[in-house]
């Protein structure tokens, strides 16, 4: 089993100094198979730090060109896939700022049994903490709880009571993921969800329990443009009314 870890950066020079520490223990350990760094063209020190820790760096805007300038995460992951054979992906955000081997491992479990469970998506659990490990006061995060829990409860009930259904932190098995539409922006992770209930049911989909996480947090004034895509996103697979909507939504794009 052939499983590569992609971490989607772009200037993530301080929160990759701990990412690429885990990512070399992961490859170290057997955890995972391989690992890289999907640089979507970063202008700070992210590649020389990833490859300071032998971690080595797809330089994103050189693969697949003919799509032109790389639009945003879901962007590279695309990219990323279809430059990297496997036999399944763990994306794992480049910020996380106690991110550790565990974490890696919860996400890598299920797919152990995976041939005879018949799960093919494992989406991230976890307790959101601030830096001091105290939970945050919305436990699914302001976006979540705002908007992607609305949306997702149109689909399936069983979609807005994960625990993170928008968390970046996934598996994916390679024939699955190499099937999917990925939505350029912040929509990517509810499009993406959507994507994998319809095609393989709550059957084919599992959450792992990942223990604490300490993710990056925004500014309310910070997170409208972030709402906005997450609707976009979960608007582009047909979940609701765009016209019924009182914001112009941004136009995002699918690669696929």
């Amino acid at each position: 089993m052939y499983i590569a870890l992609l971490v989607p950066a772009l200037n993530e020079e301080v929160g990759l100094q701990r990412t690429c520490a885990v990512m070399r223990s992961a490859v170290e350990a057997g955890v995972v198979s391989a690992a890289y760094v999907l640089d979507g063209g970063s202008t700070d020190g992210s590649v020389a730090v990833a490859e300071s820790f032998g971690v080595e760096v797809l330089h994103i805007p050189q693969l697949m060109s003919e799509l032109g300038p790389v639009l945003g995460k879901g962007d590279s992951l695309y990219r990323g896939v279809h430059a990297v054979e496997a036999d399944w992906y763990v994306f794992l955000d480049a910020d996380l700022g106690n991110v550790s081997l565990d974490h890696v491992r919860a996400l890598v479990a299920p797919i152990e049994t995976a041939v005879s469970t018949g799960v093919q998506f494992v989406k991230g659990g976890f307790v959101r903490v601030d830096e001091h490990g105290v939970p945050r006061a919305v436990p699914g995060g302001r976006v979540t709880e705002q908007v992607g829990r609305p949306l997702l409860r149109l689909v399936d009930d069983a979609l807005a009571d994960l625990s993170q259904p928008l968390s970046g932190q996934v598996a994916i098995a390679a024939g699955l993921a190499k099937k999917l539409q990925f939505v350029t922006g912040y929509g990517v992770e509810i499009a993406m969800l959507i994507d994998v209930y319809r095609a393989v049911g709550m059957a084919g989909i599992v959450e792992a329990d990942m223990g604490l996480v300490n993710n990056r947090w925004k500014a309310d004034e910070d997170l409208t443009g972030v709402m906005n895509e997450v609707t976009a996103g979960a608007a582009m697979r047909g979940v609701m009314d765009v016209c019924a909507e009182p914001f112009a939504l941004p136009v995002l794009l699918n690669r696929g």
